[in-house]
């Protein structure tokens, strides 16, 4: 497996290795998921492979710290409850499809390499991040799509992070021919829960989507170091939102940024008109980043961002 991370202020590729048995990952290392203790995942737990839809249930259904190897194609029509102190980790060659994974009021949850696809809208989205006590999460390198053949209801979100989710990373996941990308806070009467939501969007290739790319309500997010095309709708501020979008590059987006009673601090992107969102006042996150020359968005992200 091929794993590309950000040390904490630093840039660092990791070269293709290829290992005879899986090996842990290690804790998420930019974000807001390095905040409020840091996310461990299942690291210091034992250690489990699955290869069914039945097994996969059973291994991460409970709150003890393990890690769970995803081997091969597991297909269903269902969303899989995640517990607390998990590591999931696709071998080269995982995918989900028509399975979702659904972390409800969890925390300290690592989601890295699967390719999860198709996940029907009965059964809810390719993953969903739920809950006032939910925190602590990493989603990096899975690739979620499904298709645009169908009504855009068909499928549910890609990604949806809502009802007052904390400390949340998304970084190097490419997201694709899909509707609706990702929803950041539940509705427009859930302030009360959202207001406290925080996201970091760093290192994802965001290409044919409609919209969503992502849809951010109430909270703040950092979105930062990604590539956009071929997409309607780009990032949508809503109902308060502070957002920090910088170092992106659009291309062929029909609306990089807009709002919808949202603000953003915007700076150094690559097509990034029009832009109609308000200034807000986020200016600067509580961890360290670093952004990558403009120039050199594009390739880095494309060539990094997905499942390997």
């Amino acid at each position: 497996m091929k794993f590309s991370q950000i040390a904490l202020g630093l840039l660092a590729t990791f070269a293709d290795v290829a290992f005879a048995t899986p090996v842990a990952t290690q804790t998420a290392t930019l974000g807001y998921a390095t905040l409020n203790g840091g996310t461990k995942g299942g690291v210091g737990g034992s250690t489990t492979t699955v290869s069914s839809l039945a097994a996969l249930k059973t291994a991460v259904a409970d709150d003890t710290a393990r890690i769970v190897y995803v081997s091969g194609a597991i297909t269903g029509n269902e969303a899989v409850k995640v517990g607390s102190n998990k590591s999931i980790l696709g071998i080269t060659g995982a995918s989900l499809t028509g399975v979702g994974l659904r972390i409800l009021e969890k925390r300290n949850v690592i989601i890295r390499n699967l390719k999860i696809s198709k996940v029907l809208a009965d059964a809810g989205d390719a993953i969903a991040v739920q809950g006032t006590t939910a925190s602590n999460i990493w989603i990096d390198g899975n690739d979620l799509s499904s298709d645009r053949d169908h009504d855009k209801d068909y499928y549910d979100g890609l990604l949806d992070i809502t009802h007052g989710v904390r400390y949340v990373s998304v970084t190097y996941n490419k997201f694709h021919d899909h509707w609706k990308g990702s929803l950041v806070g539940h509705s427009d009467s859930n302030g009360s829960e959202d207001t406290v939501i925080t996201v970091t969007y760093a290192y994802n290739y965001w290409t044919n989507l409609n919209s969503r790319l992502p849809s951010f309500r109430f909270g703040t997010g950092h979105i930062f170091n990604s590539y956009f095309e071929n997409s309607n709708d780009g990032i949508q501020t809503r109902q308060g939102a502070q957002l920090l979008i910088e170092n992106n590059v659009f291309s062929n987006v029909g609306k990089p940024i807009f709002e919808d009673g949202g603000f953003a601090v915007v700076r150094n992107n690559e097509g990034a008109t029009p832009n109609t969102a308000p200034t807000g006042t986020l200016t600067s996150v509580p961890y360290a980043y670093t952004t990558l020359a403009l120039s050199s968005v594009k390739s880095y992200v494309v060539a990094n961002a997905g499942v390997h």
